[in-house]
């Protein structure tokens, strides 16, 4: 079958790719053949990539996971939102599962179509790309292979176990690698799961491109791809391997360097997440208010403003146990920025809690027309902090013996969130796991951590029983050998694909 490309890209990132190497064909399809024949197209088909990056690094890959460990919980009000996960019953059909697999491989065909261009242009180049235009090329193709990178990554923390050096080499524990664009109905052709030592062996093979040929300088705030989010991005995925020297080879320059620096302020740590500011980020996704340009929320009915009857109506609210963990440190202004009390108003009563309000949206990117209080609760997705550095730092060396250096690190970030404070604690990895949801909370780590250190998922009372959802799973205990820690491989996929191998135990 001739390769055929939609006009605007392949698909866009919420599309719902299930197969991962299904046949296409979209309305308004054009010839592949023909889709890079300048540096505009090129740059069409970039911000093509970006455009779904922006996305994936928010919204439901953020939430769903979120939602799944022990930080939030539903109110009575929040009409079964994400209910699968907080319950732990979703299954090889939920919706939330399939978005994601066929999400993360629509974009990786993406990828995949891009590099392959780009390969050809810069073995046979013409005319029309000037010299200039093929050194951006270059960069163009690295920041392909980190895409493509990327989302099998994201894959994998989702739908491979627990990375473990003496059992990633046993079978169908890994997921497909995809490596090339070729869209087809022979089924014989589809790839299998592989090992999980493959897979990442593939992930960091195509972050060596991408190292290679993305030269651009990093800089604080920067809405491009660049070395320094190059070498965040492994620091994360080496500590996910717990190659505990490879994390402080990528981390310990970005930290050292001193390019970005932590915010020491209440109002420039607000600034920050109110307005957007950039600072302390390795790289922060553009965005503006236009239909176009938006941003995915990291929002899922955490505030819930309702102009109308001027009530708080929030879906999730934080539990007792996140309110302790947060507000441990006496002066620690994330806990005043990220938490504040309200009054709750949900179907089963009103009780006066903490709303987790770390995204209250951007003013910058509401519609015309719109104002304070209401908002869309939309911002510029920070997929790089130097703070996630920091703390990978730290935990690398708490992990790998070097406690000195752990606590070190640690402090230097608690230091710079909680004016005047001095290091009392005893066991370092306890502090690392806390300062985690700490910094973290609500960007889609919480749960990733617990699978990798192998820790339950601890849920404990709410702030308030009155107003919440009466599930039996809502101080409930997981373990860290349930089988939903990671996730079915999506029914579609398992029917479609004849190679795929064996679905994840438990389900």
């Amino acid at each position: 079958m001739k390769k055929i490309l939609k006009a605007a890209f392949i698909l866009s990132a919420a599309a719902g790719l299930f197969s991962c190497t299904m046949d296409l064909r979209q309305p308004g399809a054009i010839d592949a053949d023909d889709a890079l024949t300048s540096i505009q197209d090129a740059q069409n088909l970039r911000r093509g990539l970006y455009a779904n990056f922006r996305g994936a690094v928010a919204g439901g890959f953020v939430s769903n996971s979120e939602v799944q460990s022990d930080l939030f919980q539903p109110t009575s009000g929040y009409g079964n939102n994400y209910g699968y996960f907080f319950r732990w019953d979703f299954n090889v059909s939920e919706g939330g599962v399939e978005g994601v697999w066929g999400s993360c491989y629509g974009v990786i065909a993406n990828a995949n179509f891009f590099i392959e261009n780009i390969l050809e242009v810069l073995e046979n180049p013409s005319e029309s790309f000037s010299a200039d235009d093929l050194e951006l090329l270059k960069i163009y193709l690295g920041e392909a292979y980190f895409f493509r990178a990327y989302y099998h990554y994201e894959l994998a923390i989702r739908f491979c176990p627990a990375y473990d050096a003496s059992t990633a080499g046993n079978p169908d524990t890994g997921i497909p690698y995809v490596t090339v664009f070729n869209p087809t109905a022979d089924k014989s052709t589809y790839p299998n799961r592989g090992t999980l030592a493959a897979t990442y062996e593939h992930i960091n093979a195509d972050l060596d491109l991408a190292e290679e040929y993305i030269t651009t300088p990093g800089e604080v705030g920067c809405i491009w791809l660049t070395a320094d989010a190059v070498s965040a991005f492994r620091s994360r995925v080496y500590l996910n391997m717990k190659d505990y020297d490879n994390v402080i080879k990528y981390a310990k320059p970005l930290v050292d360097g001193g390019k970005y620096a932590l915010v020491t302020t209440a109002a420039n740590f607000k600034s920050m997440w109110a307005s957007d500011s950039g600072q302390e980020c390795i790289m922060m996704c553009d965005a503006s208010n236009k239909s176009n340009e938006l941003p995915s929320s990291y929002d899922i009915m955490y505030i819930s403003y309702n102009v109308a009857v001027k009530q708080y109506q929030p879906g999730f609210i934080p539990s007792s146990g996140t309110i302790a963990t947060c507000s441990a440190l006496e002066g620690d202004f994330r806990f005043d920025q990220f938490f504040a009390q309200r009054t709750a108003n949900e179907p089963t009563g009103s009780a006066q809690v903490y709303l987790f309000e770390k995204f209250p949206g951007n003013p910058a990117l509401f519609p015309s027309g719109m104002s304070l209080p209401r908002s869309n609760y939309l911002h510029k997705p920070k997929p790089f902090r130097i703070a996630e550095v920091y703390l990978n730092l730290a935990e690398a060396y708490a992990m790998g013996g070097s406690e000195g250096d752990a606590v070190n690190y640690l402090l230097t970030l608690r230091s710079a969130r909680v004016p005047g404070y001095s290091y009392s604690g005893t066991d370092v990895m306890t502090e690392i796991k806390n300062e985690r949801v700490r910094e973290l909370i609500g960007e889609g780590f919480r749960l990733w951590d617990l699978k990798r250190w192998g820790d339950p998922v601890v849920r404990t009372s709410p702030q308030n029983s009155l107003i919440m959802y009466d599930h039996s799973s809502m101080t409930e205990t997981f373990a860290a050998s349930n089988p939903r820690f990671t996730w079915p491989i999506p029914k579609a996929e398992m029917d479609t694909n004849p190679n795929i191998g064996a679905q994840n135990p438990g389900y």
